[in-house]
């Protein structure tokens, strides 16, 4: 997916940083999409809260993402799910949880949906969607750039996306998912990133 990811970012930039190099400088936009096609992987922490018609849960959480695919999504609180995590080897998929003392481990196919929380999906379906769009806003007095793409599938509770992305440090700052109606279902707010950190091997390792 590393492969696809670049060849779709590098295809974008082409002509932009074509143009922009007789100037000497890349614009805000393509620094960066720069940084997006150069992303071998990340980790963060981030407040996930989760929309139903129930109303909202808030989790804090730990994520770890490799462009190959692989991922860690650990969670840290509320206290009741503290602990928690699920791992993705690029085949398996477990979730563990800590106070049953017990994982769950299986065979997956490739499944989108499964993505949609993590920074490397969004990259995709924004190189492959028609009509995104590109702005500039205040959140939290900070400038950044908002980038949208839309979800592919059809699935009418994840529809379409948004990434802020703060124009000086170029880190992501927030990451929404809406529904087919506009109303935010995943909301992620960043607090620590770090792009392409050097990974322990453990971390996306399965213990039987």
């Amino acid at each position: 997916m590393k492969r696809i990811l670049s060849f779709l970012l590098s295809m974008g930039l082409v002509f932009a940083v074509a143009a922009c190099s007789r100037e000497g400088s890349l614009t805000e936009l393509e620094s960066i999409q720069k940084q997006l096609a150069e992303m071998d992987g990340y980790a963060c922490t981030a407040t996930l809260t989760r929309t139903s018609e129930k109303g909202e849960k808030v989790y804090e959480t730990k994520q770890y993402y490799k462009s190959t695919g692989e991922y860690r999504l650990e969670l840290t609180a509320p206290e009741n799910v503290a602990g928690n995590y699920t791992v993705f080897d690029g085949e398996r998929i477990c979730q563990h949880n800590p106070k049953l003392d017990s994982s769950i481990i299986k065979n997956v196919p490739e499944s989108q949906q499964r993505n949609e929380l993590f920074l490397g999906q969004f990259v995709q379906n924004y190189m492959q969607s028609e009509g995104v769009s590109v702005e500039t806003a205040a959140l939290d007095e900070s400038k950044c750039v908002i980038l949208e793409a839309v979800i592919p599938g059809g699935d009418p509770a994840i529809s379409t996306e948004k990434l802020w992305v703060d124009r000086e440090t170029l880190l992501p700052v927030r990451f929404i998912i809406y529904d087919a109606s506009g109303k935010e279902r995943y909301q992620m707010d960043y607090h620590e990133f770090t792009f392409n950190p050097q990974f322990d091997a453990s971390l996306f390792t399965i213990e039987e």
